[in-house]
């Protein structure tokens, strides 16, 4: 007789828009469910834990605080889905709680990105690994099948032809964020930079990592970028988004960058240079 797998109990904080990407996702998680859901407006937490309830991904529950959810003892992880701007606070929440004794936690995940800088980032960290945490960044695009099976088709057969990969480029685009607050650059860390090209770059350095080996393996050494307001400063989409924000967001005075482009050296150990370069866009009409 096989012993049962245990299950991980996992608290989701935001009921939104990214949240609900995960709870959709969850059907294909394995040894996880989802058991509870936080978010500063109660209905849209009550949603959330519908959703998952409906889904079959767990009987999730709402939560009054981040910390009452962190101190139930089904909850073994949690989810940080709130908002960029709010992410430092949840992270701090969190940490006391279990530093104080109130939560028994596993470990900690975090939606991109980890903060609106580097600073941010850097606390992000401190603050789990303070609280003894396992600490996880929610990146999906190498997990995805095609780029998983690409990058095993590029080292098996074009590899053994051509030798190993130097050059990996990366591209992503749509038409902008979906809620007046992502177009603000101070909540938001800035524009689609910060937003997409996480993605563009880590799926492209992950091209060039050799299979099984540690991400250590590449050393980034320099890099460039380039960014600039291309659609979106334009009057008749700049009034198109002060509409939808109730005049809220004004891109003719406060824009962010809705193009962004990237070079990034790195070197392997050898001291060979690879090279990933990317673009990533809100300007898809």
């Amino acid at each position: 007789m096989t012993k049962k797998a245990q299950v991980l109990g996992v608290g989701i904080i935001g009921g939104g828009f990214i949240a609900r990407f995960h709870i959709k996702s969850w059907v294909g998680v394995r040894d996880a469910d989802i058991l509870g859901v936080f978010d500063p407006d109660a209905k849209r937490a009550r949603e959330a834990c519908a959703l998952a309830k409906s889904l079959n991904v767990g009987e999730a529950r709402p939560y009054g605080s981040i910390t009452d959810m962190a101190a139930d003892p089904r909850i073994g992880a949690l989810w940080i889905c709130a908002p960029n701007y709010t992410r430092g606070a949840v992270m701090e929440e969190i940490s006391h709680a279990v530093i104080k004794g109130k939560a028994e936690l596993v470990g900690v995940a975090c939606e991109k990105p980890l903060g609106r800088n580097v600073r941010e980032a850097k606390k992000m960290l401190a603050l789990a690994r303070k609280a003894g945490l396992l600490d996880g960044y929610l990146e999906n695009q190498v997990f995805s099948p095609a780029v998983v099976r690409g990058k095993e088709i590029v080292w098996a057969r074009g590899a053994a032809l051509s030798g190993p990969p130097y050059l990996a480029r990366a591209a992503e685009e749509h038409s902008g964020p979906h809620m007046p607050w992502f177009w603000e650059g101070t909540l938001q860390g800035g524009g689609v930079l910060n937003d997409m090209m996480c993605h563009s770059v880590e799926e492209a350095r992950f091209m060039l990592t050799p299979p099984g080996a540690p991400r250590d393996v590449l050393t980034p050494v320099s890099v460039t970028a380039y960014t600039n307001c291309l659609k979106w400063q334009e009057p008749k989409y700049a009034a198109i988004l002060a509409k939808r924000s109730g005049g809220k967001t004004d891109y003719l005075k406060r824009p962010s960058e809705d193009f962004a482009r990237s070079l990034v050296e790195f070197k392997d150990r050898s001291g060979k240079i690879v090279v990933v370069e990317t673009t990533t866009s809100w300007c898809y009409v």
